[in-house]
């Protein structure tokens, strides 16, 4: 199948969308966005809301381009433009306008397999490949890429977006407005293992020393489910395994990074914002509206508060109260982990005083030994 065509608009409806202020000719008509430098045509609109595109702006092919509020006067030497007040929204905004959606299949490619048991809404697009499991139910207008693979008894929302390659377990239940990025695992098995008798991690835990050896590792089977909200967006490679028994949950309109590990029975609040690598262990609650920066790594059964900032690499082993920014390794409040960092800073100075101090102290003896 053929990609569309990208849809051209005038900067007046790019303006009018945006709800930003048009300045110059609103009758530009604009094919394209990119940075100024990229622009190759007179209907690119230019990128220029930051200080070095907009001053790649005086090399720019492009006639139009979009700045930063209070920087109209960058639009001088061009045609038109439009002035947003803020400029990341706008960004995504404008990238709405002219997106370029993936290419599907409409319908059900002949090579995709089917349980006839299966029910499958209107105007959904199953791509090659594909294989959905028996008593699954696929709603309205979503879409499968190729090899996407769905277990059975799962239930799938309208309106949701499965990129190639994605896996969804048996009997897991996905929301509508979904989108999974290539590779996403919903419904693998949780990382439950036991020992017959105290293991080495219990004794661990219990006195800070290995005192027991694993002789025996059995498996805990994962007899639970993962249920995700409407309007979820998770990453390529990311893992969400299935409760051990009850349900791993992802709140209305999280967002999750690239490969990110969910463990069993966690339950992550709405409006989150996961970013890369970071890995939740069994057990983590997370409240609504919650931030965690790029590799963070939580411990099992902590819970974090509402509203909480958690930055990238910190390593969260205790509960995290609402509305706080924690940092560090073990991570702590921002503040805490400020005079640490602080202190660390000036230890080499500390040292030489010390080793100053040690030296007059020296010959400050040595001159009392004789006496002086």
């Amino acid at each position: 199948m053929t990609p569309p065509a990208c849809t051209a608009h005038t900067l007046t409806d790019i303006a009018t969308a945006l709800r930003a202020d048009l300045i110059g000719d609103g009758t530009i008509v604009v094919n394209a966005v990119a940075h100024p430098l990229m622009a190759e045509s007179a209907d690119t609109l230019a990128l220029a809301m930051d200080g070095s595109a907009e001053h790649a702006l005086a090399q720019t092919r492009a006639i139009s381009a979009v700045v930063a509020e209070g920087r109209g006067v960058a639009l001088a030497r061009l045609k038109g433009g439009i002035v947003v007040h803020r400029p990341r929204y706008a960004l995504a905004q404008l990238l709405e306008l002219f997106a370029r959606p993936p290419v599907v299949h409409r319908g059900v490619h002949p090579s995709a397999v089917i349980d006839p048991t299966a029910t499958i809404g209107t105007d959904v697009s199953i791509g090659a490949f594909c294989a959905v499991g028996p008593g699954t139910r696929i709603g309205h207008r979503t879409q499968l890429l190729p090899h996407a693979t769905v277990g059975a008894g799962v239930v799938i929302g309208d309106d949701c977006l499965i990129h190639a390659g994605a896996r969804i377990g048996d009997r897991c239940v996905l929301g509508h407005r979904l989108i999974l990025q290539p590779n996403v695992v919903i419904g693998s098995d949780g990382f439950g293992f036991v020992t017959p008798e105290k293991g080495s991690v219990e004794s661990a835990r219990e006195t800070g020393r290995v005192e027991a050896t694993n002789r025996e590792i059995v498996r805990v089977n994962s007899i639970g489910i993962v249920v995700i909200d409407d309007d979820v967006e998770i990453g390529a490679g990311t893992c969400i395994d299935r409760a051990t028994v009850g349900v791993t949950r992802i709140g209305r309109g999280t967002k999750i990074d690239n490969l990110v590990q969910v463990g069993h029975n966690c339950t992550i609040g709405e409006n989150c914002l996961i970013a890369g690598t970071t890995g939740l262990s069994g057990s983590v609650t997370l409240g609504n509206r919650v931030s965690l920066g790029g590799g963070v790594g939580v411990s099992d059964h902590v819970s974090i508060g509402d509203d909480a900032v958690i930055v990238a690499r910190a390593a969260v082993a205790t509960a995290v109260p609402a509305r706080q920014v924690w940092a560090g390794y073990p991570a702590v409040p921002h503040r805490e982990f400020t005079e640490q960092l602080f202190s660390v800073r000036r230890a080499p100075r500390l040292l030489r005083d010390v080793q100053d101090l040690k030296q007059r102290l020296a010959r400050l003896e040595q001159r009392m030994a004789h006496g002086d």
